[in-house]
């Protein structure tokens, strides 16, 4: 055992405190800046809630039915943010309002699949539409949310222009947004 007068234990306890210092020097922040500023936290943006869009976009059936342009269509279900109208397995109409939810992400996903995606913009409201084969979707941006109209025509039925349904589906929704 050694005695509190060895010169080896001073020469611990100084190696200990210099760590120490070098350790906690370490969590600063790094940066080398004397800008508070700089090291102040990032503040963010609330997101913007999106106008009001009732039950299935706010359209009744008829107006659906009007718009769409697909003979034989009738609801198979309804609530506050999914509604859709078919007309045989193939051919149906479907309304989606997306809450809190990134359009950029939904487009993305439309040209990943190969379909063919299109800018778009209705009455100040940024979007596109995106179609493939026998079908055309209309999704457009109202605040944090965007609302989503797809018309799904079927082998063979397809209209020259298949994006001009869900696309006055959408202008109507917008017109009737609160």
């Amino acid at each position: 055992m050694r005695s509190s007068s060895d010169p080896v234990r001073p020469a611990v306890r100084a190696t200990c405190l210099i760590a120490a210092a070098v350790a906690l020097a370490g969590c600063g922040s790094g940066s080398g800046s004397t800008d508070p500023a700089a090291s102040a936290p990032a503040t963010s943006v609330a997101p913007q809630p999106g106008a009001f869009v009732g039950e299935c976009g706010s359209l009744t059936d008829a107006e659906v039915y009007e718009r769409a342009g697909i003979s034989g269509l009738a609801p198979v279900s309804r609530n506050g943010i999914k509604c859709r109208w078919e007309a045989g397995p193939e051919r149906y109409v479907m309304f989606t309002w997306y809450r809190g939810s990134p359009i950029d992400r939904e487009r993305s996903v439309a040209k990943g699949i190969g379909h063919e995606v299109h800018d778009l913009e209705i009455a100040g409201h940024r979007g596109f539409s995106s179609q493939n084969v026998g079908f055309c979707e209309v999704a457009l941006a109202t605040g944090s949310d965007f609302v989503h109209w797809l018309v799904r025509y079927g082998s063979g039925a397809t209209p020259a222009d298949p994006c001009a349904a869900p696309t006055a589906l959408g202008e109507l929704t917008l017109e009737k947004a609160k």
